[in-house]
């Protein structure tokens, strides 16, 4: 005798992942900031800018001269909790 067909599968639903999905990895955690290297002064080059400009500015500079050196410690420029512009940004304006 032949076993009973299993219920028909339930349509899926496109917006809604599959409950046998595996999760996500976990993102890395943020690097301490210790290990980055940051600007110490705003850059005098912006000086005609507005404030948040400068800041940005002097950071993409650091940002940029760290990559050729590894001095960003694993930071991206933004990243979810607090990327290497948040850090920089923070340490100017204090």
């Amino acid at each position: 005798m032949a076993a009973a067909p299993a219920a028909p599968a339930a349509p899926a639903n496109p917006l809604k992942p599959p409950a046998t999905a595996a999760a996500p990895a976990a993102p890395a955690a943020p690097v301490a900031a210790g290990a980055a290297v940051f600007p110490a002064a705003i850059s005098a080059a912006y000086a005609s800018e507005k404030p948040g400009k400068q800041r940005m500015k002097t950071c993409l500079d650091q940002y940029h001269a760290n990559k050729a050196t590894g001095g960003n410690a694993g930071l991206k420029w933004i990243q979810k909790g607090g990327g290497y512009y948040s850090q920089c940004n923070a340490r100017l304006k204090g």
